[in-house]
């Protein structure tokens, strides 16, 4: 069949275009898309930062939709069923084609745009939460981007625990949209500094922002690194070490849960939305075919919270 796809033509050049699909295998479904999510990784493979093995190469790892079509020996999906994955590259499609045990089937309470919105970012959350540094009650947490994709279930999910939230944000727009998320502790980095000592930093920007977090922490206290947009800082292990400070660098592919493609940890996830902790009411929405835009406004950050592309 006949798809449109976007994929990476060359280094930093992404292209809209129609491919031939092939029909799904004996183990295979095919999926029309419905909700796809955008995420900085994306960013990073289309930029080079990441290595794509050839082009064009397929970017996005993660997308909702329903099953068109299944193989004669899949056995837990049917016609019809709403599905999700992540962590399977090429989701910026119209169609895909993928393995049953790539999938899980979506509940019914969850819109194809929620999932898009919190796969990838809330399992990021999800490790930072609960492995990279276990947030407790009390805590004082510092998030960097609060209302960037990752930053804004992060800090939702802190608060939560009974964590003190401060959280960045890079203009006063944002700012005024943390406040009256109901977060009292919020530094717009254009004109306002940090100054409280904090047990744990969550850092997804980088060079601009590491240095000047780590003296923050007090002794004992975490600095998770787990993006860095703004460029990578440079790491002085010793200086954190003399410091009683523990570094941790969060790599999302390397977490179990994320790794399952079962969808388990996603329970937890989905429920946080039931309850209202976590908030996917408005995600930016682009069409397909403009992806690349999509990319540049989150690369600006022009954007709040999450990003979708719609087929």
């Amino acid at each position: 069949m006949i798809t449109n796809v976007v994929l990476i033509e060359e280094t930093d050049k992404l292209k809209y275009q129609t491919v031939e699909l092939r029909p799904p295998g004996p183990q295979e479904v095919l999926i029309r898309q419905k909700a796809i999510g955008v995420n900085y990784v994306d960013v990073f493979f289309r930029n080079g930062t990441f290595p794509v093995d050839a082009f064009p190469a397929p970017i996005g790892l993660e997308a909702a939709g329903i099953i068109e079509q299944v193989g004669d020996a899949v056995k837990q999906f049917a016609p019809g069923d709403r599905v999700a994955y992540y962590g399977t590259a090429g989701a910026y499609a119209e169609h895909k084609v993928l393995n049953e045990n790539e999938l899980y089937k979506l509940p019914d309470d969850i819109t194809f745009e929620q999932a898009a919105s919190v796969m990838v970012k809330g399992l990021t959350a999800h490790m930072l939460l609960k492995a990279s540094h276990e947030v407790k009650a009390g805590e004082v947490v510092l998030v960097h981007a609060m209302m960037g994709g990752v930053g804004s279930l992060l800090s939702a999910w802190a608060r939560s625990i009974g964590a003190t939230v401060i959280g960045t944000v890079g203009n006063a727009a944002k700012k005024e949209l943390a406040l009256k998320r109901g977060f009292q502790k919020v530094i717009n980095l254009q004109n306002e500094q940090l100054t409280e000592v904090v047990d744990v930093v969550y850092d997804g920007i980088g060079k601009t922002t590491f240095q000047q977090s780590l003296e923050l922490i007090k002794p004992g206290g975490t600095a998770v690194l787990y993006g860095w947009p703004s460029g990578m800082p440079d790491i002085d292990t010793q200086w954190m070490e003399d410091r009683n400070i523990h570094f941790v660098t969060a790599v999302l592919n390397h977490y179990p849960a994320y790794q399952d493609k079962s969808g388990k940890a996603m329970e937890e996830i989905f429920d946080l939305i039931r309850k209202g902790v976590l908030s996917i009411e408005n995600p930016t929405i682009y069409s397909l075919a403009d992806a690349a835009k999509a990319h540049a406004d989150l690369e600006s950050r022009k954007t709040t919270g999450s990003i979708i592309l719609q087929p």
